[in-house]
């Protein structure tokens, strides 16, 4: 088949009007109708059926439009990929991070990536994990590091685990937590989902004297050296304890850590290119994004 053979199954199957589409593609009607059959004589199958209100296509048709779709929307990735090529001999990979990663961790990993290779940009998205995980899922990142498990069409690595803690200024007894204010910070929904479990596992639906938002994290952890209250977290990779606050890692009623997972995750729906698939090797074959085991050591000591 021509490369125009794909286009005219395309363009009839989304309006099947013979008259129509040849005007669309600047040919005559009997050229039109000969290519088509040229097709089913190409395959050995009829493509289309005339009915008393026009055309309709076969199953054979169907499907031969199906692929046709597909073929398109290759064909116009190409040309866009080549086109970005011509006016750019940079390549850019967007990736997706959640906030936190990008702070402690990521800055020192695209450093030492684009040493190797200085061709390659990035494009950072910082966002909560299930919002990444979205835009990951539509297509709009190609690749990113999120907190959690999510359930979907994507290729995962998992990078390391972190445990949730109780932060405070001072020592605090378990006992003690519904007197004391609970600093809340913007995170995303799987990390809120184990820190509820760990707290009803403990409180049931007892709730703390007073809760405050606080917006980030960073802000959660100033606040709490200010004495305002203390706050439940997962702690990240490289974390620096400059306000010297008191870590307590949560544990559940039956000694199991509190821990959520990081991963690396990329869709499988999506043409990767060969820039974004050596980065994906990058990060399995050096294994620089892992978890900290001596600082996941030191915490569990």
């Amino acid at each position: 088949m021509k490369d125009t053979d794909w286009e005219i199954i395309y363009e009839l199957h989304k309006n099947p009007n013979i008259t129509k589409v040849a005007n669309l593609l600047y040919i005559s009607q009997p050229s039109l109708t000969k290519r088509i059959q040229h097709i089913e004589n190409e395959f050995q199958v009829a493509v289309i059926e005339r009915t008393a209100r026009g055309i309709r296509f076969t199953k054979e048709g169907e499907y031969l439009a199906e692929q046709a779709v597909k073929y398109m929307e290759l064909e116009k990735e190409t040309r866009e990929t080549l086109d970005k090529w011509k006016d750019n001999k940079q390549t850019q990979i967007v990736l997706g991070a959640s906030y936190t990663y990008t702070k402690y961790t990521l800055s020192s990993l695209l450093a030492a990536y684009r040493q190797l290779h200085p061709d390659v940009l990035f494009s950072v998205v910082n966002e909560q994990s299930n919002i990444l995980f979205r835009k990951v899922l539509e297509g709009s990142v190609d690749a990113a590091v999120i907190r959690g498990d999510y359930d979907g069409p994507v290729y995962q690595k998992l990078l390391g685990k972190n445990r949730a803690c109780l932060v405070s200024k001072n020592s605090i007894e378990d006992d003690e937590l519904l007197d004391i204010p609970l600093l809340k910070f913007r995170t995303n929904d799987k990390s809120k989902e184990i820190l509820d479990r760990w707290w009803i596992e403990r409180f049931g639906d007892s709730r703390p004297v007073q809760e405050m938002d606080v917006g980030y994290i960073d802000f959660a952890w100033q606040f709490v050296s200010d004495g305002a209250g203390y706050c439940l977290c997962f702690l990240p990779e490289n974390f620096r304890n400059d306000y010297n606050l008191n870590i307590v890692p949560l544990t559940y009623n039956d000694g199991t850590p509190v821990t959520r997972n990081t991963w690396f995750v990329y869709p499988k729906s999506k043409l990767l290119s060969s820039e974004i698939l050596a980065f994906i090797d990058y990060i399995e074959e050096h294994g620089v994004i892992k978890e900290n085991d001596t600082y996941a050591a030191s915490l569990e000591e």
